[in-house]
C-alpha cells in the first residue's frame, strides 16, 4: 500500500505544479488552481494515452517546465557539491565552468528522471477527493507560523512558503502533502521540495546522492552518469528504516 501511494502522490505533486506561473497568483493560488487543472489533463489523457504515451509525456515536461524550479532543486539535491558557498572557494575558471556544468547536467537528469518515471503514475489517479488547506505555512521570528492565504501580508511572503494539501483515498485519514514554494526573481512562485505523509523528497535524494558520492569517491561526474534509482524505491528504504 505504501509503495502503490507512494507512486501515486509523488505523480499528483508533479502534475499539481501545472499552471501558468504567473506572477498575480500567490502560492495557494498556483497550487489550488493546478490541481483543478491537473484532474482535467488526466481526463484528457485516458482517452488517447494508448495510442500517443509521447503526448502525454510532453505534455508533463510543459508542464514542470513552467512552475518547478529544478536546478534551485538539484542543487539542493547535490549538497555541498552543488552549494555557491562550494562554487565561491573555486579558484580557476576552469573548475567553475566544470561545476557549472555538473550542475546543469544533474539538473537535465534530475528532471528526465522525474518525468519519465512518473509520467504514467499520474494515470493511476482514480478521481479521488483533493483539498488545498487554505493556511499558508509561513516563517516568523524563526518559527512555522499558518496565516490564511486571504490574510498574509506581503512581508509573511518572503522567503520559503509551504502549501499543505490533502488527498482522500482507500483509507479513512487524508494522505498529506507539503508543497515548498518561493518566488523566482520575477515574482512567479515555484516549486522547490515537497513533503509526502512526512517523508521530506529533498532530503532523501540528498541522502541518496551523498551516499553515491561515497561509494563513488567523490567522482560527481559518475554520480551523475549513473543516477537511476528511482525516488520511488528511494522513500520505500526511507520508510522502512523509519
Amino acid at each position: 500500500m505504501f509503495k502503490k501511494w507512494c507512486f501515486v502522490l509523488f505523480s499528483v505533486l508533479l502534475g499539481a505544479s501545472l499552471a501558468s506561473a504567473n506572477v498575480a497568483k500567490g502560492p495557494y493560488q498556483v497550487v489550488a488552481d493546478t490541481t483543478q487543472e491537473l484532474l482535467q489533463v488526466i481526463e484528457e489523457a485516458k482517452g488517447y494515452i494508448d495510442e500517443d504515451e509521447p503526448r502525454f509525456t510532453r505534455e508533463i515536461l510543459r508542464i514542470m517546465n513552467e512552475v518547478v524550479d529544478f536546478q534551485s532543486f538539484a542543487r539542493g539535491v547535490m549538497g555541498d557539491y552543488g552549494s555557491s558557498t562550494a562554487y565561491r572557494q573555486l579558484q580557476t575558471e576552469e573548475e567553475r565552468k566544470a561545476f557549472r556544468d555538473r550542475v546543469f547536467k544533474f539538473t537535465d537528469t534530475f528532471r528526465d528522471g522525474l518525468i519519465n518515471t512518473y509520467s504514467k503514475g499520474l494515470l493511476a489517479f482514480n478521481g479521488n477527493r483533493i483539498e488545498v488547506q487554505p493556511e499558508l505555512i509561513v516563517t516568523e521570528g524563526g518559527k512555522a507560523t499558518e496565516v490564511s492565504f486571504k490574510d498574509a501580508k506581503p512581508e509573511q511572503l518572503k522567503g520559503t512558503v509551504s502549501v499543505r494539501q490533502y488527498i482522500y483515498g482507500e483509507r479513512s485519514k487524508p494522505y498529506e502533502i507539503v508543497y515548498s514554494l518561493s518566488q523566482g526573481k520575477g515574482g512567479e512562485w515555484k516549486l522547490r521540495n515537497v513533503i509526502i505523509e512526512g517523508l521530506n523528497l529533498g532530503q532523501i535524494y540528498q541522502n541518496q546522492f551523498l551516499a553515491a558520492a561515497k561509494t563513488e569517491g567523490g567522482d560527481i561526474d559518475k554520480v551523475i552518469e549513473n543516477w537511476t534509482v528511482t525516488p520511488q524505491e528511494v522513500m520505500e528504504q526511507q520508510a522502512s528504516a523509519e
